[in-house]
């Protein structure tokens, strides 16, 4: 029986300056990396919601009214995509199952925004399933209650913007009268080169949002938003520097900003390894990104140097990988018809 089939991605990110700060109202500056998430939403016959993911496995769920019941998987991690279904189901009218297929070239749990390029790409495929064309533009109002989930209780929202449309974007979080919403900016298109270092650390983002700065706030909240502050600085000649294309400046800030999320304890001994070594070995800067306390750093290169400085990043053990940044954000890569028989 003839089933219809949906395929959309997203692309990871990169927090060039600005994590942490902008989850307070700070600006923060992000672009979208050339690894990708991609859904496949193919049509069932029944109200069965299954999928299947190449980094957690399998779950399944129900369509029961306008929620989902019985769910089902088999790693935890899948709970935050039956929670955005479920949320999904009443919002677009879905009333049919669907299988959800998620296969991703974006490292979890590395500070490369691979939660919101699965959410995207999954509200791509999902949304077109149910027949609806949402703007990227408009995604931040869908997708920013599940981020809040992920992030322990606090997000900027940032990483929406990048991933949903892609290129360099200049981020700020704005809340007002009991709602949150984004103030950005595209900042062009621009190629620079970027070496990243994966130190396979799982650091996820909601222990040291949820706990870790706000007890450091507690304590030394002076200190903490003063830090802020010098980050707002940096991000505002960040800007002047992305327009004029100057990679020196870049990296100077970029170092800068490192030195403050160290500051504020969410660096990590392997992270500063690979940022010092990538130095030495020519980067005109470097620094982690997201989170910290593991996952991934990156290191802005000359394009003669981009390969010493992958093979100084490779020395201290970790995976390393030249990219792309700025790429394009969310994409619909097809929409068709199955004759496969029916799912069971």
């Amino acid at each position: 029986m003839e089933q219809r089939v949906f395929e959309a991605s997203a692309p990871g990110n990169i927090f060039f300056f600005g994590e942490y700060a902008a989850a307070y109202g700070k600006p923060a500056i992000c672009a979208a990396v050339d690894r990708r998430t991609y859904v496949e939403v193919k049509e069932r016959n029944d109200t069965k919601v299954l999928v299947d993911s190449d980094s957690f496995g399998k779950g399944s769920s129900e369509i029961k009214g306008n929620t989902l019941v019985n769910k089902r998987f088999e790693a935890s991690e899948l709970s935050t995509t039956f929670d955005f279904l479920e949320m999904l189901v009443p919002k677009l009218g879905i009333k049919k199952g669907l299988e959800l297929k998620i296969s991703s070239k974006v490292p979890v749990n590395s500070g490369m925004s691979s939660s919101t390029a699965l959410l995207c790409a999954a509200f791509k495929a999902v949304s077109s399933f149910a027949g609806k064309q949402i703007p990227p533009e408009k995604y931040f109002d869908y997708i920013y209650p599940m981020q809040v989930k992920v992030h322990g209780g606090r997000a900027s929202g940032a990483e929406i913007i990048s991933s949903a449309l892609g290129g360099f974007n200049r981020i700020q979080k704005i809340e007002a009268e009991g709602k949150t919403s984004l103030d950005w900016q595209q900042l062009g298109t621009h190629k620079f080169s970027i070496v990243v270092g994966n130190t396979r650390i799982s650091s996820p983002t909601s222990l040291s949002v949820k706990y870790h700065l706000p007890s450091l706030i507690a304590r030394k909240k002076d200190f903490v938003f003063g830090i802020f502050d010098e980050m707002e600085e940096i991000c505002k000649a960040a800007e002047s520097a992305i327009a004029k294309n100057d990679e020196a400046k870049l990296g100077k800030l970029m170092n800068k900003n490192q030195e403050l999320l160290s500051s504020l304890g969410v660096s990590h001994p392997k992270l500063d390894d690979c940022i010092e070594e990538a130095r030495k070995a020519g980067a005109l800067g470097a620094k982690l990104s997201g989170s910290g306390w593991g996952g991934i750093m990156f290191a802005l290169a000359k394009e003669k140097d981009a390969g010493k400085v992958l093979k100084a990043i490779e020395s201290t053990g970790v995976e390393a990988f030249k990219a792309e940044i700025g790429g394009r954000g969310v994409l619909s890569e097809s929409s068709k018809a199955s004759n496969n028989a029916e799912a069971k």
